[in-house]
């Protein structure tokens, strides 16, 4: 009992954080929860945060004699993923994605990146100046149990900022989260799976839910056994 009181109050450090979003045109920052929008200066951006899309979006132009701007967008906080339409063990694939569009020439910097992650597993996608596209999201990224809540930390983030002559540049950076392909254990796309994808509660209910998630977690070494003896 005390081995796994310890565990649970380990764990409930997976539900620290609540979502937020935050965005920030020419220096002004912006904050809110499911979403946040700005506009200062030539520049633009927004966070939006709903239950299976998640998406964040940066806008920057500018027409004036070595004109600057900059705008920078984020949605972050703890996600449970929870699965039914089967039973055991199974994974998910996060479909996540970043897009970078670039104006005339210019001085520019553009960024964007969208991760899932814990203790167990998970991936990251990310683009940007100097850094060429990469994506390590796989069919096993994100092990999860029928019917357990898995906490995941989200992150989702785009930046955009440019510095032109006497020219006019319009940039955009843009990164999304469109949702879960599931596998099974031999590989298999799993069909009428339903899922949700929800932040996690507020502090009063975090006992209950790091109880569950935990079981998860403590579940871990049955599915790596299995796979070592496949």
């Amino acid at each position: 009992m005390r081995r796994l009181f310890l565990i649970l109050i380990a764990c409930a450090s997976c539900f620290a954080d609540t979502l937020s979003t935050s965005v920030t045109c020419d220096g002004n920052v912006y904050t809110g929860t499911s979403s946040a929008s700005c506009n200062s200066s030539d520049a633009s951006a927004s966070a939006q945060a709903f239950s299976a899309t998640l998406s964040v979006n940066t806008n920057v132009s500018t027409n004036d004699f070595l004109g600057t701007s900059s705008a920078q967008a984020g949605i972050y906080g703890t996600y449970l993923l929870t699965v039914t339409g089967g039973s055991g063990d199974a994974f998910a694939d996060p479909q996540l994605s970043t897009e970078l569009e670039l104006g005339d020439n210019g001085i520019f910097q553009n960024y964007a990146s969208a991760s899932l992650t814990n203790s167990s597993g998970g991936c990251e996608v990310m683009d940007g100046d100097g850094n060429p596209y990469q994506n390590n999201c796989t069919p096993t990224s994100v092990p999860f149990v029928f019917g357990t809540p898995q906490a995941l930390y989200l992150s989702v983030f785009a930046d955009t900022q440019i510095q032109v002559g006497d020219i006019r540049l319009y940039d955009q950076a843009s990164a999304v989260d469109e949702g879960f392909v599931f596998y099974g254990l031999n590989g298999q796309v799993l069909n009428n799976i339903t899922y949700s994808f929800v932040p996690a509660p507020e502090p009063g209910m975090f006992p209950l839910l790091a109880a569950i998630a935990c079981a998860a977690l403590i579940a871990r070494p049955r599915l790596a056994k299995r796979r070592r003896g496949r």
